[in-house]
């Protein structure tokens, strides 16, 4: 059986790929205090323990509160940890979680080619795609490195500091009696490309199959949908109909009014989305318990 890393093992991301991958494979899943990758030392052991064919590496944080936060977990991270592979001399196929956050502005564009510009608009943009350019650096030798470039991601587990999570936890929370019909907002006028979190589980495992070493993959639903869209399909779930009420201290005004997947790359690998938008909204307001 392979033997497969996945980095990020307690995070949102992971929790559907290893469900797929197992009994299929021998699975290495450290969690994050059992393996800090911004230790060199620590990424040599696990390298050493793991001894991968494949890694999937889905390690990373979306908010800190300055760059440093930021750019450890994501680009020292990826360099320790691919950087022991290659002195492991094995050969490895690794697919790194990069984030469509690195296309930003993506040149005024609405739907986002993986060859189209990439310009970041935040500290997360920058950093995501300072970790996407130096893990692609290592696709020589033995390693093979891929990278997912991920929209974003709705479904059962979706934490609360993404929008589509702070609206269910609100909306669950609403259904039970436990607040008024009140829902606080930032900045609803955006439209976005939302892809369902076991949908990323198997654009993953396709990147891994058959993607080409050192080449960027976007996975998305194709298609981008008003924030208010969310919102609403989450209270329709819950059979509620909630106010809004914008709150000033969320309102960061996007400077990516609209922005969409191709598709067509991954396309070409036998990938597409399937689960519909109605039920990944279902399923992320069915995972938050009210509280």
């Amino acid at each position: 059986m392979k033997r497969i890393l996945v980095t990020g093992a307690g995070g949102f991301l992971a929790g559907p790929l290893l469900k797929r991958l197992r009994g299929r494979a021998r699975v290495i899943a450290p969690s994050r205090a059992a393996c800090d990758l911004t230790d060199a030392r620590a990424a040599r052991a696990l390298v050493r323990r793991a001894r991968p064919d494949l890694v999937y590496h889905l390690a990373g944080v979306t908010r800190a509160p300055d760059w440093n936060g930021l750019w450890k977990p994501h680009v020292t991270a990826t360099v320790n940890l691919l950087s022991a592979l290659a002195e492991s001399g094995r050969r490895v196929r690794v697919v790194v979680a990069a984030s469509s956050a690195e296309y930003g502005a993506a040149g005024g564009a609405r739907r986002a080619r993986e060859d189209g510009p990439l310009e970041p608009v935040t500290v997360y943009g920058s950093c995501k795609l300072a970790q996407t350019m130096a893990a692609l650096s290592f696709s020589r030798g033995p390693l093979e490195v891929l990278a997912a470039r991920i929209f974003n991601v709705l479904g059962t587990g979706t934490p609360e500091n993404l929008a589509p999570g702070s609206f269910a936890r609100q909306i669950a929370r609403i259904a039970a009696g436990l607040q008024p019909p009140e829902v606080v907002v930032g900045d609803l006028s955006a439209r976005r490309d939302y892809v369902d979190v076991r949908d990323v589980a198997s654009a993953l495992e396709a990147i891994a199959r058959r993607g080409l070493p050192g080449e960027c993959y976007n996975v998305g639903s194709g298609r981008s949908v008003p924030m208010t869209s969310i919102l609403r399909g989450l209270a329709s779930a819950a059979g509620v109909s909630p106010r809004e009420r914008v709150d000033p201290a969320r309102r960061r005004p996007s400077e990516v009014k609209d922005l969409a997947a191709d598709l067509r790359k991954i396309s070409a690998l036998g990938w597409k989305p399937r689960i519909p938008l109605s039920r990944s909204l279902a399923d992320t307001l069915a995972g938050w318990s009210p509280r």
